[in-house]
Formats: structure tokens, sequence, C-alpha cells
């Protein structure tokens, strides 16, 4: 017999006779004298060909951890090879599930199809990587779970302990010698150990004369019945048994046995224990009846427990059982369990070679049909067919919450693991895809897909989601009536790294409405990437980068420019004249269109040619301790177009300056004191100045604004006649904390002093990058006063209306290990708010944990912000109750979520 297994096989007709067989992971084809191992691989068979001439002849091509035996036991490994296989004999297919249909598109047949062509036509053969030549002829020891398929096996035969009388008998029939023990029997075979109060043991009578005379032995006994003295373990002292008696703790032969009562197999972390077991040594295979397998994921670090009426061994560490169900809970009526009709167990944990360290992570990988998962014996989900493993949680459910929500009623959100749902037994690498189910009682049901994923030369991530909304959108207080009640987004993006150093990043976003994002994804809404839909390639070499950007506004609702495309090329600090100098640029040629928000009263621009090259030229000059660097900057620019569309304009500005730096420090190696947990002291001062002045031919507000900084923001971009000085004065106050001999540096105290003077400065007072433009003074401060708490102020001192702009003070201590808490308070004058903040982490014991955020402004009286998060860590499962009240927003959030331990935390909700 001819066996070729697969975890998954796809086979076809090539030809009218020629049966193409493709696997993939688990890849092995096996002769009575040759086997082959690798990770995939495929078989061509001709079947004509075998029944003309009685030999089977395979081609076979494998690829990825490539072995060969070949029939003198010579050993050969390959990266990829393909070669010929002949015996006689059936050829058999083992997969985990059903066979699949052709595959001739995938790259593994295509990259098979070549090299068999090279082989077949030009003769062409690989080179193995090593060679490991056959043992000297001697006596053969069979290793460990190593033997060849119709071989009967040696097993080690044992009594279970010293009480109980091992009744031993034998007999032949029709071949056969038939062995029954009675009385507690261990049967060991390498690594593997079955025991049970009762064993029968079938081994050929041809196989045991052979074994008879390899080993200079009689021939085997005939009938007979006789008590054995029990023995003991391997490595103990056997008693001596009657005449005739088999040595109870003697190696034997094996081709089938049957075990009855208290049956029990262990082989490493993997234990199954049933009524009724029989085992076939010969093909690995067996039958167990009422049975429990009980396993271990250490990427999850949980055992596994496999419950099923009858289980079927498919090969080593695969087992198929009918009216199963599994779990994670060892309690002996689970919490939780997931059932099938039929359900398929397999460890993919490749076993320990010797000299190389066993695997980080054991994989145990399931697929089930007509799936169930049940909560304390409730049905809570069903699923046609289920498949996955257990480095995330067993079942696809990823987490579940029942929530209530000011602005979305009463509802339920679940994530779900998309490729478990799918049925994927082997999703693709580097892909993490969870499927989104809600409903809401004021909002309607609302789907989504979202995930990321990560390769070697790319990654990205893909957001989606699609609700029948019947509800209304709170947007500044006020109930606003979307303009469809079919809303949602669609989110990618990618980014791939190209050979020669380029770099292509791809987005695309739609979005059917302004406020759908406010309302169901608030947080990244306010502080995640702006929603584009670009193309964007870039290569880049050292200090210089060539790019090419083509952007589309696809939401009519906001303000962008599209690019059709741009073309920029940027140099930072490319070294000139022996290092003397440093140059910078960056040069932009764009096809633009300024597009603002369609219900804005504003015009946008028709497609135009922009023009935009800035130049900088930094000297860097050490005059004594101080770091000067004057810098001069020019931009050229042209617009074929400009705001009030008199025609082209021409722009030219220049920006001429200098930065300044120096430190001073002194060590005080007297300072010591306890209270204060000083140990030597170092004060550092740290002096920088910036002062530039800026000039141009056309102001910036006369400009289409294709860029949004170019309108009204001298400050971020330069371009229009400003003054700007910059003083700053930094100090730290290091000192050594720790054990004696063990110290450690730390900043004990930070004192940071700002100045910022601006002349001839235009409106607006804040620009788009968040920087405040008027004349001020800015100071903050970090006192560590012990490892486990911390003092913090920030003070902002608005210099043009000799006023208070803002004052931050808080301190952060941490108590315990499990206790640590916030407190603080922050006053604005201009926004007439006075809030004072307290927040707490408090890790109750190993099961609940408390964590409380409050802010509550005085100049209003009234609450400004409550966060409470309680904590139940169960027995497999998360739960968290929490509760948001945001008055500014005028929302409220209360909900309970649960999740398996040993997911990745989410958040739920969608908003």
């Amino acid at each position: 017999m001819i066996q070729v297994t697969g975890r998954v096989i796809h086979t076809w007709y090539a030809e009218p006779d020629v049966r193409v067989m493709l696997a993939i992971d688990g890849f092995t084809v096996m002769t009575a004298k040759e086997q082959l191992t690798a990770r995939d691989g495929v078989v061509w068979f001709d079947e004509a060909e075998a029944r003309r001439t009685g030999a089977v002849h395979l081609g076979v091509y494998a690829e990825t951890g490539v072995e060969y035996r070949d029939a003198a036991g010579a050993i050969r490994r390959y990266d990829s090879v393909y070669l010929v296989m002949t015996s006689a004999g059936e050829v058999r297919m083992h997969s985990d599930g059903a066979l699949r249909g052709k595959a001739e598109d995938t790259e593994l047949f295509l990259r098979a199809k070549k090299l068999r062509r090279e082989y077949l036509t030009e003769g062409v053969r690989e080179q193995p990587l090593s060679v490991t030549e056959p043992p000297a002829p001697g006596p053969k020891t069979p290793l460990p779970g190593v033997r060849e398929a119709g071989v009967p096996q040696e097993i080690t035969v044992v009594a279970q302990d010293d009480v109980r009388q091992v009744n031993f008998s034998s007999f032949v029939e029709d071949g056969m010698r038939v062995s029954i023990w009675t009385g507690g029997i261990i049967v060991m075979r390498g690594e593997v150990e079955m025991a049970a109060d009762s064993v029968v043991i079938w081994t050929p009578e041809e196989a045991l004369r052979q074994a008879a005379r390899a080993g200079g032995g009689q021939a085997p006994a005939g009938e007979g019945t006789e008590p054995a003295t029990p023995a003991k373990r391997p490595g103990d002292i056997a008693l001596p048994e009657p005449p005739g008696a088999p040595d109870a703790g003697s190696t034997r032969l094996a081709a089938e046995a049957y075990f009855e009562g208290h049956v029990r197999i262990i082989h490493g972390r993997r234990t199954l224990t049933c009524s009724r077991l029989y085992y076939d040594f010969r093909r690995e295979q067996a039958l167990a009846i009422d049975t429990q397998i009980h396993t271990f994921s250490t990427a999850r670090n949980v055992p596994v427990y496999y419950y099923a009426k009858e289980v079927r061994q498919l090969a080593s560490g695969v087992f198929q059982g009918t009216n199963a169900w599994m779990t994670t809970c060892e309690f002996a009526h689970p919490h939780y369990q997931m059932g099938a009709d039929t359900m398929t167990l397999t460890d993919l944990t490749p076993e320990p070679v010797e000299g190389e360290a066993a695997p980080e992570h054991r994989r145990v990988r399931f697929a089930g049909e007509d799936v169930q998962v049940r909560v304390r014996s409730l049905p809570v989900a069903y699923w046609p067919r289920m498949a996955g493993d257990f480095r995330e949680a067993e079942t696809a459910l990823r987490t579940i919450s029942i929530e209530h929500r000011s602005n979305r009623g009463t509802g339920v959100h679940t994530q779900w693991h998309l490729m478990k749902l799918l049925g994927l037994e082997e999703p693709p690498p580097g892909f993490d895809l969870y499927l989104d189910a809600d409903v809401w009682s004021e909002r309607g049901p609302g789907m989504g897909v979202q995930g990321d994923y990560l390769r070697k030369d790319f990654y990205g991530e893909i957001v989606s989601y699609f609700i029948r909304d019947s509800g209304k959108d709170s947007v500044a207080s006020d109930d606003i009536e979307p303009g469809s009640p079919n809303r949602g987004r669609f989110l990618w993006r990618h980014r791939h790294y190209l050979p020669q150093d380029w770099e292509l990043t791809l987005e695309f976003s739609k979005i059917t409405d302004r406020n759908f994002l406010n309302e169901f994804y608030e947080q990244e809404d306010e502080m995640g990437k702006t929603q584009e839909t670009l193309i964007y390639l870039k290569k880049q070499h050292q200090d210089q980068a060539f790019t090419l950007l083509a952007t589309t506004r696809l939401n009519d609702w906001q303000t962008l420019t599209d690019y059709y495309p741009q073309v920029g090329y940027n140099i930072i600090g490319h070294s000139l004249w022996d290092d003397r100098l440093t140059y910078f640029q960056d040069s932009e040629l764009a096809i633009a269109r300024y597009r603002p928000d369609d219900n804005l009263q504003m015009r946008g621009s028709h497609s135009t040619v922009v023009a935009d090259t800035i130049h900088e030229l930094d000297l860097p000059l050490k005059l004594g301790p101080v770091n000067v660097v004057p810098f001069g900057e020019v931009r050229l620019s042209y617009f074929e177009e400009v705001l009030d569309r008199s025609g082209a304009e021409d722009r030219l500005a220049g920006r001429f300056g200098t930065r300044a730096a120096t430190q001073a420090w002194r060590v005080y190696d007297g300072v010591e004191s306890d209270f204060w947990d000083l140990h030597r002291l170092r004060h550092v001062n740290i002096f920088d100045i910036s002062a530039y002045a800026a000039t141009n031919n056309v102001r910036s507000i006369d400009l289409i604004p294709f860029d949004v900084a170019e309108a009204g923001t001298p400050v971020v971009q330069g371009v229009d006649e400003v003054g700007v000085v910059e003083l700053g004065w930094r100090q730290r106050f290091q000192t050594q904390r720790g054990p004696e001999g063990e110290r450690r540096s730390i900043d004990w105290l930070t004192l940071d002093l700002e100045a910022v003077f601006y002349n001839n400065r235009q409106a607006p007072e804040i620009a788009p990058d968040g920087r405040r433009t008027f004349n001020r003074i800015d100071f903050a401060t970090d006192w560590r006063v012990t490892d486990s708490a911390v003092l913090w102020s920030d003070t902002n001192f608005n210099l043009n209306d000799g006023t208070l702009d803002a004052f931050f003070i808080g301190a952060t201590i941490t108590h315990t290990p499990r206790v640590s808490y916030i407190v603080g308070h922050r006053y604005i004058p201009d926004g007439d708010s006075s809030i004072t903040l307290f927040g707490f982490d408090y890790q109750i014991n190993e099961k609940w944990r408390l964590t409380v955020f409050q802010e509550y402004d005085f100049d209003r009286g009234q609450n400004a912000q409550s966060n409470v998060v309680l904590a139940r860590r169960m027995h497999r499962w998360m739960m968290r109750l929490r509760i948001e009240i945001d008055p500014g927003e005028d929302e409220s959030f209360f909900g309970v979520e649960f999740q398996p331990l040993g997911v990745s935390e989410v958040r739920v909700g969608g908003g």
C-alpha cells in the first residue's frame, strides 16, 4: 500500500487517467521502502500505467522542509524537489476533512508543474542540502513512534500496581497470537502509555517467529493460561514467574490491541480516557467509546477538554468524534461548551527533534459540523461549520456585551472570529478578521467586518459597518434626522514594501454621511487619521525621496484637495562642503483641485497647476560652548489660479534666522537624604533660542488653500511677513535611586520655561496644528517625589492680555502594587472652566478589579465626566461592568461585557 497524507488534499484528473493530488500542510508519501515528508506537495499518478504494468510510479513534488528516505535508508534534505517513487499496491489518500477539487491555479501547483516539466524534458535534478547515510548493518532498534506501515510494533507490558492479581492467557487463532491480560495492565510504546483493567493483544505468529530467529530465541509458546507475577515499572526488579509465563516486564510485538475498563492513554500533555478502546499499532489508528481527551494550549495557557460518544483516531494526534463537545472549563458541568455532530481535533505541534528546543507553543486545531455554543446548557449560537485553533478562543465568539447608550438605546454587541465562522481550517497567516453583529432598540440592527493583517512585505487594516438606522443623531445636544436610514462606512488602508526601496500606500474611505463617524466611531472621529482615498508611491534612498500622490474625495461633506497627481522630491539633511553646510529641499508639482464641504458657502477651484519648491541651507557652528545654526530658506511657487480667479500668480518667499543652544551643569556629591531618597544631585541647565523673520510678495489669504496650512497660518508655513523669537530654559535635577550597588539615574525634578514672541502677527490665533500664535510664557514642572509619587503642573500665561490662559496641577500615586490613583485640577479662565479630576485603579483581589475616573466642573456646578469599570475574572471569561456619563455631549453608557480569557481586549459597541 502507498499512503499520501496531508491536512488538506485537493485531487482531480489532469488527463483521463492521470490523477493529481495536491496536499497542504503535513505532506507525507510513504511506500514499503521509501518515505518523503514536507510541508506541502503535489503527486502525479498514472493509473492506466499502474493497471498495465502492476507497478505504481508516483511523480512527487515537495517543498519546505523536505526530507526523503530512500530504500537503502539514506536521508536527503531539500528546499524543494521533484522525484519519482516506485512501489506496488493500492494508493490511499488521508486528509483531515473531505477531499477537495481542482487547485490548478494555486502557486504551489504552478511551481510543481514547472519543476516536473524541467525534470521530464531536461533531466534536472536538485542537489540535496544534506545527506545522512544509512546506519551500518546490525540489530535494528526502532525509534519510538517511527515505523513502517503494516509492521507490528514493539511494546512493553507491566502491571499497574502490586495489589491486584494479574492473569495472563495466550492462544493462536487464524495465524494470530492472542494474549489476554487482566488485573490492571500498562502498555508502553515509546512516549505513549496505555493503561486499562483488561488488555487483549494480537500479534502475527510469523512476526513472532522472525523476531525469535533474529534474537536467537525460541518460537512462541503454545496455548495456556497462567497467573502472572505482577511486575513494576521498567527499572524495578521483576519477580520470577512460573515456567512458560511471559515476562510481565518484557518487550514484545503487538499489531492490534483491545483495552477495557478505566482506559487511559497518556502522550506528553495529551490524555485520553474512555471505557473501551481498540488500537491499531501498525496504522496509528484507534476507536474509543465514551471518550474524554485532555490536552493543553500553551499559546493561551488554558486546558482543552474534548468529549465524544465515539472517537476515531485517524492518525497520530488526529481525532474525530461524533456527538462531540469541547470546552476549556475544568468543571464537571462546564460553564460553556461547543458541541457538534462531528468534530475533528488535531494536535499540529511538531514533535521535538533531538538536539533542538521544544516548540514554544502547542497548537491545537478543531473543525466541527452543525456547531452549537452553549452557556450553562443554554444554546446561544449555531453555525453549520466552524474551524479554528486554540491560539485564540475555542469558540467563534470573541466578545459579547449588553449595553445601554443614550443615543442608541439598549442593545447587544457581539464580535466573532470571522475565519472560524466561515469554517476555514487554515486561515491565511497574519490575517485577523472579525465580524461585528449588533442590534439597538433605538437604532436598529448593524453588522460589519473589521481586522488587520501583517505579512513580511505588507500590512494593513479593514473597517466596515452597515446599519439600518431608525434613530436620530445627537449633534451639539440637538437631535438630527439622518439623511438616509441606510448608513455605514468602508475603510481600507494598505502599506506594501516593494523591491528596490519602493513603498506603496493605498487608502480607500467611503462614509455615507457627515455624522456617522461621530455617532458610531467617536474616538476615531476625534483622534484618528483623516478619511482619504489615495494612492501614494515613494522611493527613498538615504536622505532623498521621490513621491507620487493621487487622491480623490469620495465624501462630499469633507474639505479636501484632489491631486491628479502630485509629484514630489525631497532632500532631508544632506551634507555639503565636508559637513559645513546642511541642505533641505521640498519640491512638488501637481494638478490640484480644492474641494470644500458642499454645505459650506465656499467656492472651490478648477483643476489647476500648482508648483512649489522650498530650499533651506543651514550653517552649523560651534562658538565655544554654544551651538549656533544660522539658516536661510527660499520658497518659489506658481499657482495657475488664485482665490479671486484673477489669473496665475507667482510667489517668492524667504525666511531667515538662527537657532542656538548650550548646556551647563554641576554635580553636588555631598547631597544625601534618606527622607527625599536623594543620593548625589546633578543640576543640568539647557538654554535655547530661535529667531527668524519671514517675508513674501503674495499674502497666503489670497491663495487657494490647497494645503490647509496655507490659509492664514504664517506660523506654520512662515510665508507671510512675520518675526518670531522663542526662548527656552530647561532644567533637570538628576539623582540616583535604588538598592546600594544597583542604583539608577532618574530625573528627580524637571522645570521647563519657554517664552514666545511674535511681530506682525496675523490671524488666526490658533493654527491648524494646534499651536497658539499669541505672545506667551509656558512653565511646566514634573517632580518625582518618590518612585511611587509624581507631582506635575503646567501653566500658560498670555502676554498680550496680561492674563492667565490655563493652569493644570496634579499628582499620580502608586500606593501599592494593587492601588494607584490620580488627582488634579484644570483651570481655564476664558473657558469658564474649573475642573477637578480624580481617578483610581484598585485590584480588590485576584478576581475583582475596580477602576474609577471622575471630573467635576466647579465653575458650572455640574458633573463633567464619570467613568466606572468593575471587572470580574471568572473561570475562563472576563466580565466587565462599564458606566460612562458625559454631560457635555449629553451622552451616557451602561454595559456588561463578556470576553474569553487569553483574547486581546477590544473596544465594543462601535463607538
